[in-house]
């Protein structure tokens, strides 16, 4: 038998179907981010970002927004700038590097 979800999970699946409502999410912890704000378009998650009030969301985002820079503009430009961030010995967050493109 099944066992049924549990009310986190319930809640994390009600988020993820109703995802172009989201905005501000208050402080909804990062484990939970994590399971949502993966099935957010660019715009969506640009708009969470936005949303936020003095949280930074970067510990979440900035592997969704390596995704979204890696489709846009290529897997062989992504490994170029990673090995330039490398050399230089900087880092920038992808959704920085993403909209200066």
């Amino acid at each position: 038998m099944r066992k049924p979800p549990s009310l986190v999970d319930l809640c994390v699946r009600m988020a993820i179907d109703n995802v172009r409502y989201l905005g501000d999410d208050g402080e909804t912890d990062s484990h939970l981010l994590e399971r949502i704000l993966p099935h957010c378009t660019m715009d969506q998650l640009l708009h969470v970002e936005r949303s936020r009030k003095g949280r930074d969301l970067s510990s979440v985002t900035d592997k969704l927004w390596k995704n979204f820079y890696d489709l846009q503009f290529g897997r062989a430009s992504t490994k170029l700038v990673i090995e330039r961030m490398k050399l230089k010995r900087v880092s920038f967050r992808w959704r920085q590097l993403y909209e200066e493109n």
